[in-house]
C-alpha cells in the first residue's frame, strides 16, 4: 500500500520586499475522516506518482542545478566523501559550502508545473560545521514575474543535524503560474555547509485499478507498474523484490516512471527472472505488442543483453520458449525492450517473464505492457527499396498486423535479437518459432490483391536459427482452386544462421481460384525462420523476345531456349518441389522420331531428369514470353 505524505501548511510570508503570495492560505482545519475503506479518488482508480524534477539524485552531477551565492560540489565513494558522510541513497549527494548568509543554497527551475495541482517535495538533508545544535532546513518556491516583485514562498522546513539524514517533507499548489519558477533549499546559518540528497517533486496522477490503457488499448499485465510490490508477478529460481521511494532504491536508481520497480536478484543462471501467467488474458489469432522498460545493476562491464520470453506449454506436455523482444541494457540508464507477438494455436499455459543479463548480476524491470496491436496499414505500401508491393506490413513496422503462423507461433524482434542479428532493411524482423513440422512458418493471405494471368515476382531475405548447418527455406503459395488445393513452390535456397540469404521468384496463376496464401517454410522441426521483410509486386516488363534462332526448320520454329540442353538447366526451372538434372547416357525408351537416323544430327545426347517429384503436375519448366510451359 502506498505511504501518505502529510500535507504541511504552506508559510506565506513576504521577502526582501515582495507582495502577498499567490498561493491560496492553508486551512487551519484537517479534513474530516473518511469511513474506512474510502478514497479521495474514485473507487475504480488508484493514484500514482510521477517526479517531474530530473536528476535529483544528483546523478548527473549539477546538471541543471545552480548554487545560489555559494559554492556547491557533488560527493561520490570514488573521490572520497565529504568528511566521510555517506548518502542516503545511490552513490552521490550535492555539498554546499562557503556560505555567507542562511538563504544560499542550492536552487534549479521548475518546468511543467500545471496551476491547480498539488506537487508533493520530499528531500533527505543534513548539516555539517562548527555548531552544536540542530539547525533549520527549510525548501522555498521563488516566483519572477514580469513587471512585478519577486515572492519567497517557504514549502517545508525540518530541524537538522550533523548525527543523520532527515527527511524534509512538504506540498505546493499554485494558483496561477509565474513567468520564472525556481525551487530551491535554503536554511543553516552562515558557515555551515549543507548536504542534499535524493530530491523528488511529485504530483498524482489516476491510473485505473483494473487495467492501464495504452494508445486507448488495455493493458493485459496485472500490476504492471508494480505499485502492489509482487502481486501477479513470480521469481524463476531466484529472489525478487519492488524498490520504491519508501523503502529505498538499489544504489540511487530511480523509477523509470512511478516510483516502483522490481529488482531480480540473486541469479546463479541467465534465464532465471521474473514472470506472470498471461494464459486467460491472450488469444490465439490476436496480435500483442510488448514493452518494457529494463535495466541491469551488479558487476557489469558494459551492456548486457534483457530478452522477453514466452513459455508455452502444450496440451501434449512439451514446452516452447518463444523470444519475443531483446535490448542491450546498461547500469546507467534504463533501455525500453519492444517486440510482439502472435499465436496461432492456443497452448496449455502462456507464461511470460524476462530474462537475460548474465548470472550474478541484478536485472532491473519497470513499466511492462502487453496490449491488442489496433494500428492500421496504409492502404498504398512501398518496401525499403521503393518497389511497390501489394504485402500489406511488408517490414514488419505495425508489429505482426497482416501475418499470421502457419501451425506455429511468429514474434517480431528489433535488430538485437537473436544474438544482435542486423536486419537487412529497416528496424524490425519476424521469426516463425516452435516448429514441429518443416511445412510450419509466416504466412499472409494475399486473397483479392493478386490476379490471373498476370506475372509476380518475390524477393525476401531470409536466414534461420537453431542449427549450425544450412538448410533449405522455400517460399511457397497454397492456392484454393474450384474443386482442388495446390502448393506451388515460388522460390527456394539454402540458408544458414550466419548471414541473410535471398529468396527469389516469380509465379503466375492461370486457373481461376478462391482464396491464395504465401507463406515460408523448409527447415526441419525446431528450427527457426527469420524474416526480414518481403516484397510482392506485379514482374517487370522484359523488352520484346529477340526473333528465336531457327534450330531445326523440319519442324519449325523452336521458341524454347537451350532446348538440347547444351547449357546444362540454363532456362530451364522445377515446377514445384521436383529436382531437375542433366544426364547423358540414353534413355531406356526414344520416341519413333529419334529413332530416325536422319535425325541424330540434331540430338545432342543431354535429357533433362526431373525426380522427387509428389504430383502429377511437377516437371521441368520453362517461361516463354510471359507463359509458363511444363513438359
Amino acid at each position: 500500500m502506498m505511504r501518505r505524505c502529510g500535507w504541511l501548511s504552506l508559510l506565506c510570508r513576504p521577502r526582501r520586499g515582495g507582495r502577498a503570495a499567490v498561493l491560496p492560505p492553508p486551512n487551519p482545519d484537517p479534513p474530516p475522516p473518511q469511513p474506512k475503506g474510502e478514497e479521495n479518488h474514485s473507487a475504480s482508480d488508484k493514484v500514482i506518482m510521477e517526479n517531474i524534477l530530473p536528476n535529483g539524485d544528483f546523478s548527473e552531477d549539477l546538471c541543471l542545478w545552480h548554487s545560489n551565492g555559494c559554492h556547491a560540489f557533488v560527493a561520490v565513494e570514488g573521490s572520497g566523501y565529504h568528511n566521510g558522510i555517506k548518502p542516503h541513497s545511490g552513490s552521490k549527494y550535492a555539498v554546499v559550502t562557503h556560505r555567507t548568509q542562511t538563504w544560499q543554497g542550492l536552487e534549479q527551475v521548475l518546468e511543467n508545473i500545471s496551476a491547480g495541482t498539488k506537487y508533493i517535495v520530499t528531500a533527505y538533508v543534513r548539516v555539517h560545521g562548527e555548531f552544536h545544535e540542530p539547525v533549520g532546513v527549510q525548501a522555498t518556491l521563488k516566483l519572477e514575474g514580469e513587471g512585478s516583485p519577486t515572492n519567497y514562498h517557504s514549502i517545508a522546513r525540518i530541524l537538522a543535524s550533523q548525527e543523520c539524514w532527515e527527511k524534509l517533507e512538504g506540498s505546493f499548489e499554485l494558483t496561477t503560474i509565474p513567468s520564472r519558477l525556481v525551487f530551491y533549499l535554503e536554511g543553516p546559518p552562515a558557515g555551515v555547509d549543507l548536504l542534499i540528497d535524493s530530491v523528488t517533486i511529485s504530483c498524482k496522477k489516476a491510473e485505473s485499478k483494473t487495467s492501464s490503457l495504452i494508445g486507448g488499448t488495455a493493458n493485459i499485465i496485472l500490476n504492471c507498474d508494480f505499485s502492489d510490490g509482487l502481486q501477479s508477478w513470480h521469481p524463476i529460481c531466484c529472489h525478487a523484490y519492488v524498490a520504491s521511494q519508501w523503502s529505498g532504491f538499489l544504489d540511487g536508481i530511480r523509477g523509470d516512471s512511478g516510483e516502483n520497480y522490481a529488482v531480480v536478484s540473486k541469479r546463479t543462471e541467465p534465464w532465471q527472472g521474473l514472470e506472470q501467467d498471461i494464459t486467460d488474458r491472450v488469444s490465439a489469432g490476436t496480435v500483442y505488442a510488448v514493452s518494457a522498460r529494463v535495466r541491469v545493476d551488479g558487476n557489469i562491464h558494459g551492456k548486457a543483453e534483457v530478452k522477453a520470453t514466452l513459455r508455452l506449454q502444450n496440451p501434449d506436455g512439451s514446452t516452447h520458449y518463444n523470444p519475443i523482444g531483446r535490448v542491450l541494457a546498461s547500469k546507467e540508464k534504463w533501455e525500453k525492450l519492444e517486440g510482439s507477438f502472435s499465436l496461432t494455436n492456443m497452448p496449455k499455459s502462456v507464461v511470460f517473464y524476462l530474462e537475460g543479463p548474465p548470472a550474478g548480476a541484478d536485472l532491473i524491470i519497470d513499466s511492462v505492457t502487453i496490449a491488442r496491436s489496433e494500428q492500421k496499414q496504409p492502404k498504398e505500401v512501398k518496401s525499403i527499396s521503393g518497389v511497390e508491393t501489394i504485402i500489406k506490413n511488408p517490414q514488419f513496422a505495425e508489429g505482426l498486423s497482416n501475418w499470421s503462423g502457419r501451425g506455429c507461433n511468429i514474434c517480431r524482434h528489433e535488430f538485437t535479437a537473436y544474438g544482435n542479428v542486423k536486419p537487412v532493411n529497416g528496424s524490425y524482423f519476424a521469426s516463425a518459432t516452435g516448429r514441429v513440422h518443416s511445412w510450419n512458418g509466416i504466412q499472409q493471405d494475399i486473397t483479392g490483391r493478386v490476379q490471373r494471368k498476370v506475372s509476380y515476382e518475390i524477393s525476401s531475405p531470409v536466414r534461420i536459427f537453431g542449427s549450425a548447418n544450412e538448410t533449405e527455406v522455400r517460399a511457397t503459395l497454397w492456392v484454393q482452386e474450384y474443386g482442388r488445393e495446390q502448393y506451388l513452390c515460388i522460390s527456394k535456397n539454402q540458408a544458414s544462421d550466419k548471414r541473410w540469404t535471398h529468396l527469389k521468384g516469380k509465379f503466375i496463376l492461370h486457373a481461376p481460384f478462391s482464396k491464395v496464401v504465401l507463406f515460408i517454410e523448409g527447415p526441419p522441426a525446431g528450427i527457426d525462420i527469420l524474416v526480414d521483410g518481403l516484397v510482392l509486386s506485379p514482374a517487370r516488363k522484359l523488352d520484346a523476345a529477340p526473333r528465336p534462332k531457327i534450330e531445326n526448320v523440319l519442324y519449325g520454329a523452336n521458341i524454347m531456349q537451350n532446348s538440347a540442353c547444351s547449357r546444362g538447366l540454363a532456362g530451364w526451372s522445377p515446377m514445384g518441389s521436383c529436382r531437375l538434372s542433366i544426364h547423358t547416357e540414353s534413355p531406356h525408351m526414344l520416341s519413333s522420331i529419334l529413332k530416325d537416323p536422319s535425325n541424330q544430327k540434331h540430338i545432342s545426347g543431354r535429357y533433362i531428369l526431373a525426380t522427387n517429384r509428389t504430383d502429377v503436375w511437377m516437371g521441368p519448366s520453362q517461361m516463354t514470353n510471359g507463359l509458363m510451359v511444363g513438359k
